[in-house]
């Protein structure tokens, strides 16, 4: 972020995608993990998601119009959540903006367009859960 208040808001947001990504890597790597998802996604991610997804409303980015770090881990969450459940993602118009916008960045475009982009596995392939 360019101003304190960037900062500030940098690390709040930082702290929804920290617990955001836990619970995503805990449905990865629990073994029991079809059992759970209905639960971890209507009790944990769905309601991180309203919250990310409000936050975002009227912004091209977290902090506004100019792309900072926090916007690459909310990038690789969403992704992870959206391999695991595309209706959680999809269900918030806001982040599937987000989503839309940082991939037609042009270096990050031409990247995933790219013969270096794998796109899976995301995670480890000794994940129970194969995303």
């Amino acid at each position: 972020g360019k101003t304190p208040e960037d900062r500030v808001w940098a690390k709040v947001v930082g702290g929804v995608l920290e617990d955001l990504a836990r619970d995503g890597m805990g449905l990865v790597y629990n073994p029991n993990w079809e059992t759970e998802l209905p639960k971890v996604l209507a009790e944990k991610i769905t309601p991180r998601l309203k919250k990310l997804n409000d936050y975002l409303a009227g912004k091209k980015f977290f902090l506004g119009d100019n792309i900072a770090l926090v916007d690459f881990g909310a990038y690789f969450d969403f992704h992870v959540i959206r391999a695991i459940q595309a209706s959680a993602i999809s269900e918030h118009p806001n982040i599937v903006t987000f989503i839309n916008t940082f991939e037609n960045i042009p270096e990050i475009k031409a990247y995933l367009a790219s013969d270096r982009y794998q796109a899976k596995p995301i995670l480890s392939p000794m994940a129970p859960l194969k995303i």
